[in-house]
């Protein structure tokens, strides 16, 4: 069997329960033989400023805690799979400083989807950071992945 650590925010708009850390920065949690390593996130609704904090604290969190994220063994593979293409460098940093492979998971196409949906010019800075994010997934890692239908177009 393979051990399983997947490392999150404590808050998404997706889920219908959020963890409570209590005021902590971090909390484990073993869920069906899972490990969750819980970082503590902002609550925010929309697409907004808040998520942005959301996100940023996420990735710092990242950071600040792959020492605990990592403790109970090396990782063979780090697996970035998030919404937004920023999470590679932390990830990197981590299968780097673990001598693992690195798997980008594509889940939505940037900066594509925030351009086409949301109406937002392509020379926006903030579409020219996830541009270059996105830009830096396929270049830095090992393996890249998706179901996305005709994903493959959009990243080649």
């Amino acid at each position: 069997g393979h051990s399983v650590t997947v490392a999150a925010s404590s808050f998404s708009h997706l889920r219908t329960k959020n963890p409570d850390l209590g005021g902590a920065k971090w909390e484990e949690e073993k869920i069906d033989g899972i490990r969750y390593f819980w970082i503590a996130g902002n609550a925010y609704r929309g697409n907004g400023m808040a998520r942005i904090r959301n996100m940023l604290s996420f990735l710092r969190g990242l950071y600040r805690f792959r020492g605990q994220i990592t403790a109970p063994g090396k990782p063979d593979a780090v697996i970035a799979s998030s919404t937004y293409p920023l999470d590679i460098y932390p990830a990197r940093r981590i299968a780097r400083e673990s001598g693992a492979v690195l798997v980008y998971e594509v889940h939505d196409l940037w900066p594509l989807s925030p351009i086409e949906l949301g109406g937002m010019s392509p020379r926006h800075p903030y579409i020219r950071v996830m541009q270059k994010a996105e830009n830096d997934c396929y270049r830095c890692s090992d393996y890249v992945v998706s179901l996305l239908p005709n994903a493959k177009e959009h990243m080649v």
